[in-house]
C-alpha cells in the first residue's frame, strides 16, 4: 500500500521565512534578501543594518545557526524548500559542501517495536532500512511490547547517527504547536500579562486530548487569527491519526524538516565576505578570523566597528593581519595537526608534525616534517613504509593543494604525494580543508598520475559537492600533472632540501630526541 506523507501545516509564501543567527548573519542576510526571501525574527543589529523590522514575529520555515566549530551552518529547512535553498548555495559558494541528514526532523512515521536499546528504551523499525531510538523516558509513558505498531516523530539525531524519536506527536503552525499532551505552554520570549492571556486562551482552545504550545508569533496576532490556526491544527492532527491508522507499519506518514549541516571552506569564506562586504566594513578574511578563536572575534568587531570611522580598510587590514601573524599564528618548533576531512564528514587527522620553516615571501607557508612507523606501502605511490623513513610537508595558507615528499633514511625520493583540496586554513592546533579526492602523485617508478577521480563523482552524484566543484577539482589536477611533469619536481625538491639543511642543524645541537618524537 502506497502511503502520501501530510505536510506540515504551515502557511505557504512566494518568500520563504527565514531565520538566521552566527557569525555569518550579516552576509546570509543579504544573499538571501537579494535572493526574495523574508528575514524572520533578525537580531537587533541585523534590522538596523538591513532596515528590517525586528517585531516580525511569524514562525521560520528556514532556520540557520552556526556549527559548533563555526566552521558553517547548520539549517532546518521545511522539507519542500530544501531544493530551492540548496541551488541557492550551490550557486553562490564555489566550494560549499551540504550533507543532508537521512531523515527529516519532525517527520513521523509509523514503526514497529522490535528490540530494547542497548542504552535504554528501545529499538524501533521506521522503514525497512532505518531503524531509531525510542529513549526510555518517552518508553514509560505507555505500555510498549515487542512487535508493536507504534506512531513516532524524529526529534533528533543521536550523537552515533541514529533518529531518536519521541511518542509525543507535535503539529507546528505559525503561531502554534499541537502537542498530544494536555498541557499549555508559551514561548520563553513572551512575558508578563501577554503570557497570562495565552495561558487562558490555550485552555479554552485546545482540542481534547491536545495540548497548545504558543510560538512567539502568537505575541502579535490577533485572537481570532490565533482561534483559526488552532483549527487548522485540530483537522491537521484529526488527519494524521486517521492515516496512522488505515497505514501498514514501516511508513512515513508526515514530512518535516531536512537537516542540513553545511560546511563553508575557504573561498565560501572568502565569498561570504564579498558579500558582507556590500553592507558593512570588512576587513579581509573576516569570516576565517571569526572562527578561528572567540579570543579574535572581540578584536575583529571593535575594528569594524569603530577603527573604520577613522582608519582606512586598507590600512587596518595590514595592521589587523599583521598583529595575527605575529601573534596568533603558529611558530617553528610548533607541533601541528592536519585535519583532513573528508565530504561526507568524516575526518582524518595526520601528524602530528614538526614546523621547521615558516616562509612569509609570498604567502605564509609552513614546512613540516614527519617520521613514519615501518610497515605497509605509501597510499598511491606504492613504495613500502622501511624503517628510518620521513616525510617532508609543504603546506601554503590558503593554497588548494598539500604537498608531502617521501624520503628513506639514505635521503633518497621513494614519492610525491600531492593532495588536491579546499583552501587551508589554520587554526590553534594546525590544519584544516575539506579533502576532495582526487590526488596527483609520483609513484615509486617515477610515473605521474591522477588518482580516485570516480570518489569525487560519486559526492556529487549525491548532491553533497556542485558539479562545478567536480569539474574545477579535475581540471586542477590536470594542472598539477602538467606542472610536476615540468618545473614543479624541481620546485619541491629545492624547498626540501632547504628544510633538511635545517634538521641537519638541529641533529648537529643535539635536538634529534624532539624530531623522533613526531610519527604516525
Amino acid at each position: 500500500m502506497s502511503v502520501k506523507p501530510l505536510s506540515i501545516p504551515m502557511r505557504e509564501s512566494s518568500n520563504p521565512r527565514i531565520r538566521i543567527r552566527g557569525i555569518y548573519s550579516t552576509a546570509l542576510t543579504k544573499l538571501f534578501l537579494d535572493n526574495n526571501f523574508e528575514i524572520i525574527q533578525p537580531s537587533l543589529e541585523i534590522a538596523e543594518r538591513f532596515s528590517l523590522n525586528p517585531e516580525r514575529y511569524l514562525s521560520p520555515q528556514i532556520d540557520v545557526v552556526d556549527r559548533y566549530d563555526k566552521q558553517g551552518i547548520i539549517a532546518e529547512v521545511l522539507f519542500n524548500l530544501t531544493q530551492r535553498f540548496m541551488d541557492i548555495l550551490f550557486k553562490t559558494f564555489s566550494d560549499v559542501v551540504v550533507r543532508k541528514s537521512r531523515v527529516q526532523k519532525g517527520s513521523i512515521f509509523k514503526g514497529i517495536v522490535y528490540r530494547p536499546a542497548p542504552k535504554g528504551g528501545y529499538l524501533v523499525k521506521i522503514t525497512p532500512q532505518q531503524d531509531a531510538w525510542l529513549p526510555i523516558n518517552d518508553s514509560k509513558k505507555q505500555d510498549i511490547n515487542l512487535g508493536d505498531p507504534i506512531v513516532v516523530e524524529v526529534k533528533g539525531i543521536d550523537e552515533s547517527g541514529i533518529p531518536r524519536v519521541s511518542t509525543q506527536i507535535s503539529i507546528p503552525g505559525d503561531f502554534a504547536v499541537l502537542i498530544s499532551e494536555e498541557s499549555v505552554r508559551v514561548s520563553h520570549k513572551i512575558k508578563g500579562n501577554a503570557r497570562d492571556k495565552l495561558i487562558e486562551l490555550g485552555k479554552i482552545l485546545r482540542p481534547e486530548g491536545w495540548g497548545i504550545i504558543w510560538r512567539t508569533g502568537a505575541m502579535n496576532a490577533e485572537v481570532s487569527e490565533l482561534q483559526e490556526e488552532v483549527e487548522i491544527l485540530s483537522e491537521e492532527a484529526r488527519k494524521l491519526m486517521d492515516l496512522a491508522r488505515s497505514s501498514p507499519a514501516l511508513v512515513k506518514i508526515r514530512e518535516g524538516f531536512d537537516i542540513l549541516d553545511i560546511v563553508f571552506p575557504g573561498e565560501s569564506k572568502k565569498k561570504l565576505d564579498e558579500i558582507r562586504s556590500q553592507v558593512f566594513p570588512t576587513i579581509n578574511n573576516h569570516h576565517w578570523l571569526k572562527s578561528y578563536a572567540n579570543s579574535l572575534t572581540k578584536i575583529i568587531d571593535f575594528a569594524e566597528k569603530y577603527l573604520t570611522k577613522n582608519v582606512s580598510l586598507e590600512v587596518l587590514n595590514n595592521a589587523v593581519h599583521e598583529m595575527i601573524l605575529k601573534e596568533f599564528l603558529p611558530k617553528e618548533g610548533k607541533l601541528l595537526k592536519i585535519h583532513h576531512i573528508k565530504p561526507n564528514g568524516r575526518e582524518v587527522v595526520l601528524g602530528p608534525a614538526k614546523v621547521v620553516m615558516v616562509d612569509n615571501t609570498n604567502g605564509i607557508e609552513y614546512r613540516m616534517f614527519r617520521r613514519f612507523m615501518p610497515g605497509g606501502y605509501y597510499d598511491g605511490i606504492g613504495a613500502p613504509k622501511e624503517a628510518g623513513d620521513y616525510g617532508i610537508t609543504l603546506v601554503k595558507l590558503f593554497d588548494k593543494k598539500l604537498i608531502t615528499a617521501y624520503f628513506s633514511v639514505e635521503n633518497k625520493l621513494k614519492g610525491i604525494y600531492v593532495n588536491i583540496n579546499t583552501p587551508i586554513e589554520i587554526y590553534p592546533d594546525g590544519f584544516r580543508y575539506i579533502d576532495l579526492e582526487i590526488d596527483v602523485v609520483l609513484n615509486k617508478d617515477n610515473n605521474i598520475q591522477i588518482l580516485d577521480t570516480q570518489k569525487l563523482e560519486k559526492y556529487a552524484e549525491e548532491g553533497i559537492i556542485s558539479k562545478d566543484l567536480l569539474e574545477a577539482t579535475k581540471n586542477y589536477a590536470e594542472e598539477l600533472r602538467g606542472w610536476l611533469s615540468s618545473d614543479g619536481l624541481d620546485h619541491i625538491l629545492q624547498k626540501c632540501d632547504e628544510v633538511k639543511s635545517v634538521i641537519e642543524e638541529l641533529f648537529s645541537e643535539k635536538e634529534e630526541t624532539d624530531i623522533d618524537l613526531v610519527e604516525f
